[in-house]
């Protein structure tokens, strides 16, 4: 064998090696990843099927139809009151974060925009204790709204705002520029391109943080104990009338000894997980469309 011929023997020798460890690095992290896709699924499935069992045992056409006390009544005022939170959250974070997600793409400097960006990951990241906190210390004592359906939507909408602002950006930036430039060319100013232009292009994955964002906001809690309480009725007012929602029902009537009281709360549950699963779903759904 000549010199020239045993290195390129070698030379294959090297590279089916590498290959081979490519083979087993590629199967290493594919077991990996479908290990942990099925202990994912796993977990989802037991608890989505935990409630399920227990919520479908329980749950009556009477819980939707009345409204009272965890010995007696039903559903009805707190899943109005959630829907109705979760609507005045919206009404201020919708055009916070719309807009907000519009300036953090098309306008702010690189200074600005990152100040900003922080800002809105701290908040992101805040304990919802802490939101309840400011809002019971601002809104229900320092602006005298009480406990109310305007401090515990406004509490929400603060906590909705990041969700919706940095979907909302992503979705501006994933806009070809080359689409803002033909629509400069034929003489549209900034706020003509902003309005009817990257809004409409930016529609699917504005819909997508909104959706995301009531999921989220419609299974808080603790923003809303202080903020909002609890009513056993339905609420009439915006302002020192305190609102009924499913997460209350859920861990008020758990610590209650009457298996009335359970079945309640698992009730309530299976409510809240349906609502949200289907919220989820059809983010995702909307989030292919085009």
């Amino acid at each position: 064998m000549t010199e020239s011929a045993s290195k390129t023997a070698d030379f294959r020798k090297l590279m089916d090696a590498k290959f081979e460890r490519r083979v087993f690095s590629d199967l290493l992290v594919r077991i990996i990843g479908y290990c942990i896709l099925g202990l994912m699924t796993g977990l989802l499935l037991a608890i989505v099927g935990y409630v399920a069992i227990l919520g479908l045992g329980s749950i009556s056409f009477k819980m939707f139809v009345t409204v009272g006390n965890t010995s007696t009544g039903g559903l009805a005022n707190a899943i109005v009151g959630t829907w109705e939170l979760v609507g005045m959250g919206l009404l201020l974070s919708l055009p916070v974060g719309v807009f907000g997600g519009l300036y953090l793409s098309e306008y702010s400097s690189r200074y600005t925009g990152g100040v900003l960006r922080l800002f809105v990951d701290i908040l992101t990241s805040i304990p919802s204790i802490v939101l309840g906190l400011f809002g019971y210390l601002v809104l229900v004592i320092e602006l005298n709204m009480g406990y109310s359906l305007l401090a515990g939507g406004l509490t929400l909408g603060v906590m909705m705002i990041p969700y919706i602002m940095r979907i909302s950006e992503i979705s501006y930036s994933n806009i070809p520029g080359e689409t803002r430039e033909a629509a400069f060319a034929l003489g549209a100013n900034s706020m003509q391109v902003s309005l009817r232009l990257l809004l409409v292009q930016a529609r699917v994955g504005i819909m997508t943080a909104i959706l995301l964002s009531i999921s989220i906001a419609a299974g808080e809690t603790a923003q809303l104990l202080y903020t909002a309480l609890f009513n056993n009725g339905y609420t009439t007012g915006l302002t020192h009338e305190p609102v009924a929602y499913l997460t209350y029902v859920i861990w008020y009537s758990l610590n209650q000894p009457t298996p009335y009281a359970h079945a309640l709360a698992y009730s309530a549950a299976l409510v809240l997980v349906s609502s949200i699963f289907f919220l989820l779903l059809l983010s995702k759904y909307i989030g292919r469309g085009k």
